[in-house]
């Protein structure tokens, strides 16, 4: 496999094997509105060659938001400028897929007016009204020219905590066995599935650690109707830089007997890890810091470049907070990120 040959999943044909892992931009309005910022984000990514880019996620429920800066994607989204979204990805060549998510422990009291909610304290009439939600949302994805969608089911938002045993204790029959703590996930990702129908590339996040049986969550987001898994890792942010990809080995170990294509993301910030990951035969490669460091990270690998700027000093984490920017090599201020957070 080469990185820059085409590749599908489901019936998305992509130009080339990279992927812009879902990062949170923190670039919608206050309430959580899609703003101009976030389409400029998408479009400057697929401009230089990114082949599938993932929006970062989008709260399927206003009220379980992570930060001022996320947006949701529910009755109050401005349509035409996710239209527009989508359109100018098209424009540039690339392809694009709406990540969906639900905060869960993770979300913001401040923000939303409530207690964040985990898997201990969602009700059946609390599932089945998120259900309705994440219909909502892919709806409303797939109308607007999306060409696929991610269920966010790692990084300790609800899903995550769904499948992980250390938070979901659950005795009933959403929690105990790795099938039982799959249930509602799996409910989430068939309902998103029948939203898109059978073809469309409907796709996951999973954790390759905190699900107990990575080989088995992957089998069953595969019966569920997935088309393809990313796999990232509940500390990803903690993980040591050392040129290798950070869960490179767990996923070989896991794939026997997986059909569905994997795409693979954490510490591929050169080209050395990313030929890495293809030789190890995993179809499709993910960025995510490096691509907010160097939003032409792709396309100066495809010019020979060997090497992203990106340090992982993990300042992105708080920089946008306090100095209006996505990294701190960045010389000038994004606007809409001083409107945002700024006092």
């Amino acid at each position: 496999m080469e990185l820059w040959e085409s590749a599908s999943i489901g019936n998305m044909t992509l130009r080339n094997r990279t992927v812009r892992s879902a990062t949170n931009e923190h670039l919608a309005g206050r309430d959580g509105a899609i703003t101009e910022a976030l389409v400029e984000c998408y479009e400057e990514l697929a401009a230089h060659q990114v082949g599938l880019v993932i929006t970062g996620h989008y709260a399927v429920d206003a009220l379980a938001r992570v930060d001022a800066g996320q947006p949701s994607l529910d009755e109050r989204t401005d349509r035409t400028l996710l239209k527009t979204a989508a359109d100018r990805i098209h424009a540039k060549g690339g392809k694009v897929a709406i990540q969906l998510n639900h905060g869960g422990l993770k979300a913001s009291e401040k923000l939303n007016g409530r207690p964040s909610r985990g898997p201990m304290e969602l009700t059946a009439e609390d599932r089945a009204d998120l259900l309705k939600k994440y219909r909502f949302a892919a709806r409303l994805a797939r109308e607007a020219g999306f060409d696929g969608v991610q269920v966010h089911m790692a990084h300790g938002y609800l899903l995550s905590s769904f499948l992980n045993p250390k938070e979901n204790t659950r005795t009933d029959r959403y929690g105990g066995s790795v099938e039982n703590r799959f249930r509602f996930p799996g409910e989430v990702l068939r309902a998103v599935r029948e939203e898109w129908g059978p073809e469309a590339p409907v796709l996951v996040k999973v954790n390759c650690d905190a699900v107990e049986d990575l080989h088995q969550v992957l089998k069953l987001c595969q019966e569920a109707g997935a088309s393809a898994a990313e796999i990232s890792g509940i500390r990803f942010a903690s993980e040591e830089i050392n040129g290798e990809p950070f869960y490179l080995k767990k996923v070989i170990e896991a794939r026997e007997g997986i059909s569905m294509p994997l795409i693979l993301v954490g510490g591929i910030t050169s080209r050395k890890a990313a030929e890495q990951v293809l030789q190890a035969g995993i179809p499709f490669v993910s960025f995510s810091r490096s691509l907010i460091c160097e939003p032409d990270f792709i396309e100066k690998l495809k010019n020979g470049a060997e090497k992203s700027r990106c340090t992982h000093c993990n300042h992105c984490f708080q920089v946008y907070r306090e100095r209006y920017r996505r990294c701190i090599l960045h010389k000038k201020e994004i606007p809409q990120l001083r409107e945002t957070f700024g006092a």
